[in-house]
């Protein structure tokens, strides 16, 4: 077994390694914006929300960039695997060995999510650093918080982009496929959805907003919007086990476990 882990961590650690640059980067520079500019003239200062640091992170990093730069490399550390191995031909060495594909899947979809995890939380020790260098305060349960609750919803990202690499082989092409599939629907429900939703704000902020954005956000959520991938990541600002999004988690798991069993059947029937 962990033979086939490390075998998995080798395929994956440049672009692993590369996450971790990139998400530094994303953590790093938006920290700095805080710090040079003023946002208490934002958009959000209009709904009556203060140039709160906490609210900051989560709506910048959580909600937006961060968010969407862990779901690509999410997407690019679960391509690969036996197919890989097939073009390259060393696949019958692999197949030679006392393992079956679906643990072969498995084991490396398991180095994948560790990986993705490892990604989230790098996060917190850079939003730690960075908020000390600045002289800014944040609750590190909030962001501990949201990074696993990212991990948790994003799993749907790996597994998808393993079964696109199955059905795609070749990395381009399977990597467009994923984000097509993954961007489509999140940019549709994002449209008929709104993005920032009344009851993730907290008290007393919740009531202002809730009459500002009255012609903006549906009235009465449809069933569509437990589909709602992104949001679902976020979480609301303030995060604890009563606001947890745990429908659209269910949704999500479900979901998640349905394209893993497609994904293993066709690799039994992949006749390499």
């Amino acid at each position: 077994m962990s033979a086939l882990l490390y075998k998995a961590w080798r395929e994956t650690r440049v672009r692993f390694l590369a996450g971790l640059a990139a998400v530094a980067i994303i953590c790093i520079f938006q920290i700095e914006q805080h710090h040079t500019h003023d946002f208490s003239h934002s958009g959000w200062a209009g709904l009556g929300i203060p140039d709160d640091y906490g609210f900051f992170l989560w709506q910048y990093l959580y909600v937006y960039f961060l968010q969407q730069g862990w779901a690509l490399f999410a997407v690019l550390l679960a391509l690969d695997g036996l197919i890989r191995e097939k073009a390259s031909g060393t696949v019958s060495f692999s197949l030679g060995l006392p393992v079956s594909r679906k643990r072969w899947m498995f084991t490396r979809l398991a180095v994948v999510l560790m990986e993705s995890a490892a990604l989230s939380l790098f996060v917190v020790l850079v939003v730690i650093v960075g908020s000390a260098v600045i002289h800014q305060t944040f609750s590190l349960s909030q962001v501990f918080l949201h990074a696993v609750l990212m991990v948790a919803a994003g799993v749907i990202v790996i597994a998808l982009g393993n079964l696109c690499y199955a059905l795609f082989p070749g990395n381009y092409r399977s990597l467009l496929v994923a984000l097509a599939l993954l961007g489509v629907p999140y940019l549709w429900i994002q449209r008929h959805v709104q993005r920032t939703r009344v009851t993730d704000l907290p008290e007393p902020f919740r009531a202002r907003a809730a009459l500002q954005l009255t012609r903006l956000r549906v009235p009465h959520q449809p069933w569509w919007a437990h589909f709602d991938l992104a949001h679902a990541m976020a979480g609301p600002w303030q995060l604890n086990l009563t606001t947890t999004p745990w429908v659209a988690l269910l949704v999500i798991w479900t979901l998640t476990a349905l394209v893993l069993a497609v994904t293993a059947a066709h690799g039994d029937r992949i006749d390499y």
